[in-house]
């Protein structure tokens, strides 16, 4: 039985306004452990990435302003999927926040499988519906 096409576009989509909400905030490490050509403390990448962007919430050239609040309200369902779903945790994270794709998603969670000795193989299908259920979860949650 095929997942249909609105359940995947639903997917999709929360999942797009998820990672926008995860990468929404100050990132938590400013500084790296250099120094820069001037002898200050450099920036660390991601923070560096985070000033010049342009969709941060308090830029007024932003689209799509969203509530400041829902970093929070992604953070508290992650860490509930987190407890609840670890599998689906691990799978949502990657594709969603590292930006995977389902098919990276299923050779990490293969070869994760083979080294831990498990005997589960994860196809691209199975990857899809973690995905799907971790996302309704999230939903649920958030």
């Amino acid at each position: 039985m095929a997942i249909p096409d609105t359940v995947l576009q639903t997917t999709a989509r929360w999942m797009s306004d998820f990672a926008t909400d995860w990468r929404g905030e100050i990132p938590i490490r400013i500084h790296s452990h250099a120094i820069d050509s001037g002898g200050a403390p450099e920036y660390d990448a991601t923070f560096a990435r985070w000033l010049t962007r342009s969709d941060r919430p308090d830029d007024p050239r932003a689209q799509n302003q969203r509530n400041p609040e829902n970093r929070l309200r992604i953070t508290r369902a992650m860490r509930v999927l987190r407890k609840v779903a670890v599998r689906e945790y691990e799978v949502v994270y990657r594709v969603m926040v590292l930006g995977e794709t389902i098919e990276q998603a299923a050779v990490w969670l293969n070869a994760r499988s083979i080294r831990g000795g498990h005997p589960e193989r994860y196809s691209r299908k199975d990857v899809v519906v973690i995905v799907v259920s971790g996302v309704d979860k999230l939903r649920a949650w958030y």
